[in-house]
């Protein structure tokens, strides 16, 4: 057996084929880490057309027509606004954000007191107002209008105590905690990762109390709960630890989720040597020099199956060992010196993992789907001698399993969980998991995996001890 399965993987390495794909897979993984490390996340916030509308109505308003003058003060604090931001530059920035909350209504108010009211005192009074906060945005003191919304957060949810008013007082809880998370970790108003935590905990956060008024006996619920709950802690934990063990666009983030990111690759690999490892030996007619050899037809089919396997691990590592050394080149070795760090919905608490034996855990999770796949492409290529129709059946068994999943969700289909592609993703009930499907467990689908496997194997095996290779 051994001495087959070596002689099998002398037979696929020295296919071109196969480091052609692994190239292809070189090229896209050095373009990936290029891109995400010069790729520009700022968000575009152009108020260009915002002014030129406004320009364009006031032309119409006279600000001494009574049935004017709310329109034109409406349209002269847009304007203002607008030219102010434009001044900070067009991306989303934290003096765009400042002026949008704080400084607009000061703008407003020192329109209505000079057109509306006609009062000079204090449009002087708050026109001094503006200036400071001028003073305050020209100086980059983020910070102090932070404060002020801070201090305006405790007095309403002050009064909203007194009242009793529930939700409002959750609501303001979260807003509290956000705006002193910004103070304690420096954490200016912007887009970039520490914001989208904030943003993330904060709506985890009213998630889960929405869910609570929810059946909490029904597995939607559930499986929302956990999702809420993993995107709060890891959140908080990056908040308070000032790390970035969620973000996915980095090296160490592309290396977490290698699954995700090059998947492809590896399916289409892995398809490629399993609907073709048999086939081949057909069509080029070697076949009959294989099965001359003192080995029974069963221990030959079983050592290209275990070939295909071995190299389809081969195959996981060494794309796995290329995104860590062309992250590494790109963005810095140093990104993977942070443990992975998952939610662990068994003990309710964060859990730091190290990155081998985090994608250790991922590959075992991932195995039964690339081999279920694999076992398809190599029982078509036995049964059918035809290399083309296994691969190309392989694949589309690949892209049709999470449409399958998605219709079978959409319509709640309960007999699907008796069906391979809810059950081949283990990952799913890691560290606590909930499966996707509601009445399916892991023993459950490890059973369903085992009978598909059987399903497949046992008349490829019947065929390749039958088949009549006279005429090859």
């Amino acid at each position: 057996m051994i001495n087959l399965i070596r002689n099998e993987l002398s037979k696929i390495f020295h296919k071109k084929s196969i480091y052609i794909m692994l190239i292809i897979t070189l090229v896209f993984i050095i373009a990936c880490n290029v891109i995400y490390k010069y790729k520009d996340d700022s968000l575009k916030y152009s108020v260009s057309y915002q002014v030129e509308h406004y320009e364009e109505v006031i032309k119409n308003l006279d600000p001494n027509n009574k049935n004017d003058i709310d329109e034109y003060i409406l349209a002269k604090t847009e304007i203002e606004t607008g030219k102010l931001i434009q001044s900070y530059g067009e991306k989303y920035n934290w003096q765009m954000r400042v002026i949008n909350y704080h400084v607009r209504d000061v703008i407003r108010q020192m329109n209505e007191y000079l057109y509306k009211e006609k009062d000079t005192a204090k449009y002087e009074e708050t026109k001094t107002e503006y200036e400071m906060m001028i003073a305050k945005i020209n100086s980059g003191d983020w910070k102090y209008f932070v404060q002020v919304e801070l201090n305006r957060v405790q007095e309403k949810l002050k009064q909203a105590k007194e009242e009793n008013i529930e939700e409002q007082i959750y609501n303001l809880e979260l807003q509290e905690q956000t705006l002193k998370w910004r103070l304690e970790k420096n954490i200016c108003y912007g887009d970039d990762y520490k914001n989208e935590c904030l943003s993330l905990w904060e709506s985890g956060k009213r998630q889960v109390k929405e869910l609570k008024e929810e059946n909490l006996s029904s597995h939607s619920y559930k499986l929302n709960y956990n999702r809420a709950m993993e995107q709060i802690e890891i959140s908080k934990y990056d908040i308070e630890n000032e790390k970035t063990s969620g973000l996915d666009s980095d090296a160490r983030g592309l290396l977490l989720n290698i699954f995700d990111q090059f998947e492809l690759f590896i399916i289409i690999m892995g398809i490629m040597i399993a609907g073709s490892i048999v086939s081949e030996e057909f069509n080029k007619g070697t076949v009959k020099l294989l099965l001359i050899k003192p080995y029974k037809r069963t221990t030959i089919l079983t050592a290209k199956f275990i070939t295909s396997i071995i190299v389809l691990l081969i195959v996981i590592i060494i794309v796995m060992l290329m995104q860590f050394l062309v992250g590494g080149i790109v963005q810095g070795f140093e990104l993977f010196k942070t443990p992975a760090v998952v939610y662990n919905h068994n003990i309710g608490q964060i859990q730091e993992i190290s990155i081998p034996n985090y994608l250790l855990m991922q590959t075992l999770g991932k195995l039964p789907m690339y081999i279920l796949l694999m076992t398809l492409a190599f029982a078509l290529s036995t049964l059918f001698t035809n290399s083309a129709l296994a691969i190309t059946i392989g694949v589309l068994g690949y892209i049709g399993g999470p449409i399958v999943n998605q219709l079978a969700m959409a319509y709640n289909l309960k007999w699907i969980k008796y069906f391979v592609t809810p059950n081949w993703d283990l990952r799913q009930y890691l560290y606590g998991g909930i499966p996707q499907f509601d009445g399916i467990t892991l023993a459950f689908s490890i059973a369903i995996i085992i009978c598909y496997m059987i399903i497949m194997l046992v008349p490829t095996y019947m065929m390749f001890k039958k088949r009549n290779i006279k005429n090859i």
